[in-house]
């Protein structure tokens, strides 16, 4: 389900979201929230947004990720691996900080040489199916914990 940051983070945002999401869910299966931090600080915001969500159908497993910044910031953190793909140049270096800059999609569209604009409906799928993964747990606090809470929801130790 895909529902808007500004409508996810309004009282009863969360709430009505996990609601909606878990009559999807069977078994031992779980709901995963994604959303961009922004401005806000993933360490404090997710386990409020956490305590919200779980509240709702504690029944059910749940975990909360924000993703530093924005979710482009993990395409950045793994950026060798996107060299000479999807328009981005063969030698596509990693930000010392990738979590720290704001418009992320505006550094990847800066980065393609044609000025090729970074469209996240056109291009985050493709390059979520070739960015490395483990690049990215090295290089962002946010997409490890992104990768453990995706495992224990899959029940896989990592």
């Amino acid at each position: 389900m895909r529902i808007p940051r500004g409508k996810i983070t309004i009282t009863g945002g969360i709430e009505r979201g996990i609601a909606a999401a878990a009559l999807r869910v069977s078994g031992k299966g779980g709901v995963l929230v994604l959303l961009d931090a922004d401005n806000d600080c993933p360490a404090e915001y997710g386990p409020l947004l956490l305590a919200r969500a779980t509240a709702v159908r504690p029944d059910k497993h749940v975990s909360v990720v924000l993703a530093n910044r924005e979710f482009e910031a993990w395409f950045l953190a793994a950026a060798p691996s996107l060299a000479g793909q999807s328009g981005f140049p063969v030698e596509f270096p990693r930000p010392q900080n990738p979590e720290l800059p704001r418009d992320c999609k505006g550094l990847l569209t800066k980065a393609r040489p044609k000025g090729q604009p970074y469209k996240e409906t056109v291009d985050q799928a493709p390059l979520t199916s070739v960015f490395d993964l483990k690049m990215a747990r090295e290089h962002s606090d946010s997409f490890d914990k992104f990768y453990r809470e995706v495992s224990r929801l899959l029940g896989v130790d990592v």
